[in-house]
This record gives structure tokens, sequence and C-alpha cells, in this order.
């Protein structure tokens, strides 16, 4: 069997240990890049991406469509969603990778299945936005469309001016209530969740004077023992998301666990750097069981 591995950079460390993961399971793995992406549409229709046939794989697995704007964004999306109806297995899901992707439908999705979240606030309208970040006195501000906890912003109610920034330049803003940590030092905890289970969780532990724990930021990866409600909690809001792999963001406070975010297209670097865990091995396994039809 041949699967390809939708990424960037092919060294990234999580693409290419789902690729050695499915060569020890017998299978091979092509990296493709969607940069270099067409679809010829004429007398037939090809989809190609670094010259190979995605028609004459059995399968692919999505570690990152790559970044440009939203128009060519919009066309690798679309060129999933047309993989996946002619018959070709995608992990995740384009839907599942559109609605982590989209922190408003995460937050609906989670919403929806009973998952605790912070109380959120996605609006087009600066009045809106104003009282929610009265009322709650601390709101973090994320792009809508965000990742590796960049233009993240901690608002009070005495500078308006953020609010104003991201909606002249985005026209919507996304907003959470700051929830205080019942955690020792400012951290989260990223779980990874594969093939509806949890494979392990670490501490994503904030580097000093900062509060934002992303690993791509600064934090440190530490050991996180899983408990049944961390088990729980995470399994909840993948099942929510509809991800057969993902990266669940918790965070501890005085009232129990909170889902902050489902990532989509996580990196397995953390919890590999933390206790060992290769989760490329998990993903390729779960690959090949929907590919086999058995998942």
């Amino acid at each position: 069997m041949r699967f390809g591995i939708v990424v960037t950079d092919p060294s990234d460390w999580t693409a290419r240990a789902i690729a050695s993961g499915l060569e020890r399971c017998g299978a091979e793995a092509v990296y493709l890049n969607f940069s270099e992406l067409s679809a010829p549409v004429g007398a037939g229709l090809r989809l190609e991406a670094d010259g190979s046939d995605l028609f004459g794989l059995d399968g692919l697995v999505v570690r990152d469509l790559g970044r440009s704007g939203a128009v060519d964004v919009a066309f690798r999306f679309e060129a999933l969603c047309v993989l996946q109806e002619l018959g070709l297995p995608i992990v995740n899901p384009p839907q599942a990778i559109s609605r982590a992707a989209n922190k408003f439908a995460t937050s609906i999705a989670l919403h929806q299945s009973g998952v605790p979240h912070p109380r959120t606030l996605v609006t087009t309208s600066l009045s809106a936005a104003t009282e929610f970040v009265a009322r709650h006195r601390r709101a973090v501000s994320k792009p809508l469309f965000g990742y590796k906890g960049r233009g993240l912003a901690l608002l009070t109610p005495e500078d308006p001016s953020h609010l104003r920034e991201v909606l002249a330049k985005s026209g919507v803003v996304y907003l959470q209530e700051f929830l205080e940590s019942s955690a020792p030092s400012p951290r989260d905890i990223r779980t990874f969740v594969v093939g509806g289970r949890v494979a392990g969780a670490i501490y994503r532990v904030a580097p000093p004077g900062s509060w934002i724990s992303n690993l791509a930021r600064g934090g440190a990866p530490v050991r996180c023992p899983l408990t049944p409600e961390i088990e729980d909690l995470a399994l909840r809001a993948a099942a929510a998301v509809g991800t057969v792999y993902s990266g669940v963001d918790l965070l501890e406070t005085s009232g129990g666990l909170s889902v902050l975010e489902v990532n989509g297209t996580p990196s397995g670097w953390g919890v590999f750097q933390a206790w060992g865990i290769d989760v490329g091995e998990m993903i390729a396994s779960a690959v090949l069981r929907i590919a086999e039809g058995s998942l």
C-alpha cells in the first residue's frame, strides 16, 4: 500500500514518525507538498502534488496543508474534499481539519457535546467585544485561524486598542474568558488522542514571565500522568471535532478541567520528548486500519 503524507517540511518530526510507522507496517510513504498541487479538469479529472497522482494512493495523512492566502488554502481544502468524495481515506478527514482550524467551529462543537469550555464570544462588533471584556475583566484574544500560540493577547477593559486593531485587520474577533489556573505555575495540558484512545499527556509549562505555554513559544514539555478526568475530556473533545488524531489542550482550574482547543494537525514531538511515546506509529496504525475498513 502507498500513502501520501501532506507536509510542507519533509524533515518535520511528526511527518517522519508517521512515515516510519507506515514503513514498519510494510506500506510505502511519500511526502507531498500541497503548495505544488494541480487539478487538471477536462476530459477527465486528475489531482497531482509534487508530480504524484493522488488517485493512485491508498490514503492521505495530513500533517499540514501549508499556509499562504485564504484563496489557495480554500483550494487545497476543497481538493481534500474531492479526494474524500471519490473514496480516498484521509486522516484527519477534511471536515475535522476545518472544524479544528476554525476556533468558532471548535467552540460550537465542544458546546454542543457538553464538553467544559471557557465562555467564548466571536463577534464582528466592537461594542459587543468591549462589553465581553468588561464583564469578564480579563479575556484572551486569539486569531480565529491561529496556530502555535501566535497572535494571543490578554485583554483588560482599560485598553480597548487591541480589539480595534483586530477588527480593523480581520473583521472578526474571537474572545475567551481568562480562566485562572489552579496549577503552581502557568501551564496547560496537551493530550494526544489517536484512534479513540489517549496516547499520552504532557504539561506545557510557560517560560518565565509568560502566560503562554505553547512549545513553539518557549514552553517546556513535562510528563503529565493520565487521570480518568483527563482521558474522558480529551476523548470527548476529539470525538466532538471528529478527529482520528488530535492534540487536545486542557486547563486546570479550581472547578475542574476545561478544554481550551483541539488541534487537528498536532506535533507529536512534545509527548515523545517527555515520555518517549511514538505517536507516529500509532497514527500509521490507525491510517492502515481505516484504509482496510476496520476502523
